[in-house]
């Protein structure tokens, strides 16, 4: 841990206004749909809150509130702050509905994905059990249940039931057989261990897969891993209804590919299991786009830019820890390690930073401004805005007024460093290195949060290499 040297020289309006131009180009088309995204979202909730006040009583409107509450935490967490008021709208949905309904099922399904992602795995356990007993009792189809018992597993392994989240996964992944590729595929990767019985149904289906998708263009490269010899005998267990194949994405078969590789890996069988990794990653590389020059670029202009000695003036304020680095670089135990101790609090991957950078540009760059006051304004803001993403029910000790340190995890925070040294002097910065090649080829065997746009050169070697 240690803190970064300041100094006093200005960095040019020119400069900034480049900055405006160049280096958020990449993300500029996202960010802006997603800012878009958000106010539609947020004029929606506003106009729901007040249907909802004047109709009590009327279930879809509370149902549409929770759910438009639910996209916005999705879309940005903010410190999980819309949480409580859609658990609320959700249950108050709940209320009316009769338990015999699907949609009963469906909502509390929703509930229940809210509040594992709001930090309560335990309630959200409860009540994906309960949907899934609910959807036995209406008779529904039991692959209708696939998504339930993968957040199930999610859930199970969130509050470190491991074998009862295995259970989970597995069961999703049977169920999902014949009808989902991608819920089948995804519950399979999910699962720490499988059963040889159902490597070799997956190996089945991957190569019916593979003769299926390999005549699609660009996708040539997909062929049948020769299996151990002592498994030839399963051989015949061929897959003989592929229309569930023929109806899936391409991509889905991606995690297919990461749960063969995990099993044959952890029987040793490190042939195929390095076959079924390389043809998993370069399935997800054929649907993405990566472009190392353009990181080149934004690299070689934040170094420029950002020359010490820099801006005087910014927030002196030490709450903030920044913690940055490759990904599986080992920032997470980082963080786990730091929010050990009783006055730090750990926000995890829910930076108020990257969002604040293009009004930041645009107050420096004007002419006359007072670049100082700039400073301070987003400095003190920032840390405003992570203050409020600390639960107050846990915070809630008089003396300190909350934690003493905020840990802000975010791997390209490491992209911000020129910003952090302006608006907060004071900050903390930490960065996680860990040995390229073990980075490397964490990030190649990890099917990062099953999107293909996550981390775009995780599904390449020379890529991963190119970014570290």
């Amino acid at each position: 841990m240690s803190q970064w040297s300041r100094s006093s020289r200005s960095i040019s309006a020119w400069a900034l206004s480049w900055v405006v131009i160049t280096l958020f180009f990449v993300n500029t088309c996202t960010n802006a749909a997603k800012s878009d995204d958000k106010a539609a979202l947020e004029a929606e909730a506003v106009q729901l809150r007040k249907q909802a006040k004047q109709q009590p009583g009327n279930a879809m409107v509370q149902l549409q509130l929770a759910t438009t509450l639910h996209k916005l935490n999705h879309l940005n967490p903010d410190g999980g702050r819309r949480i409580p008021e859609a658990e609320q709208a959700y249950r108050s949905a709940l209320a009316t509905w009769e338990d015999t309904s699907p949609l009963y099922v469906n909502i509390l399904g929703n509930l229940a994905t809210l509040l594992l992602n709001g930090n309560n795995p335990d309630i959200a356990v409860a009540e994906l059990q309960q949907a899934i007993q609910l959807a036995k009792q209406q008779q529904q189809p039991a692959h209708q249940s696939a998504g339930l018992l993968f957040n199930l597993g999610k859930a199970f392994t969130t509050i470190g039931k491991l074998s009862e989240a295995d259970a989970a996964y597995l069961e999703a992944a049977a169920v999902a057989y014949g009808h989902d590729l991608s819920s089948y595929g995804k519950a399979l990767a999910a699962a720490k261990s499988i059963r040889s019985q159902a490597a070799m149904q997956a190996a089945m289906v991957a190569k019916a897969a593979h003769q299926h998708f390999a005549k699609q263009e660009g996708l040539g490269f997909l062929k049948e891993v020769q299996l151990e010899s002592a498994h030839e005998q399963q051989k015949h267990d061929a897959v003989h209804e592929t229309t569930w194949i023929q109806q899936a994405d391409s991509v889905d078969l991606v995690w297919l590919h990461f749960a063969l590789y995990r099993y044959h890996h952890s029987n040793m069988q490190y042939k195929e299991a390095w076959e079924y990794l390389a043809l998993g990653n370069q399935l997800m590389a054929a649907h993405i786009h990566h472009d190392p020059a353009a990181d080149r670029m934004t690299l070689q202009q934040i170094k420029s830019i950002f020359r010490a000695p820099f801006l005087q003036g910014g927030y002196e304020d030490e709450t903030p820890i920044f913690v940055g680095g490759m990904p599986r670089s080992g920032s997470t135990l980082v963080e786990q390690i730091l929010a050990s101790h009783s006055q730090v609090f750990a926000a995890g991957e829910d930076t108020a930073l990257a969002p604040l950078t293009p009004n930041i540009n645009k107050a420096l760059a004007t002419p006359g401004t007072n670049q100082a006051h700039v400073l301070r304004k987003y400095g003190r803001k920032y840390v405003a805005l992570m203050r409020n993403r600390v639960p107050t029910d846990i915070w809630l000790d008089p003396e300190t007024q909350g934690p003493i340190r905020i840990v802000d995890k975010m791997l390209r925070n490491l992209w911000l460093v020129g910003y952090i040294h302006m608006l907060l002097p004071k900050a903390c910065i930490v960065l996680v290195a860990r040995h390229p090649m073990d980075v490397a080829l964490s990030c190649y065997a990890q099917p990062f949060g099953y999107s293909a746009s996550t981390l775009s050169c995780a599904w390449n070697l020379a890529h991963i290499a190119g970014t570290w």
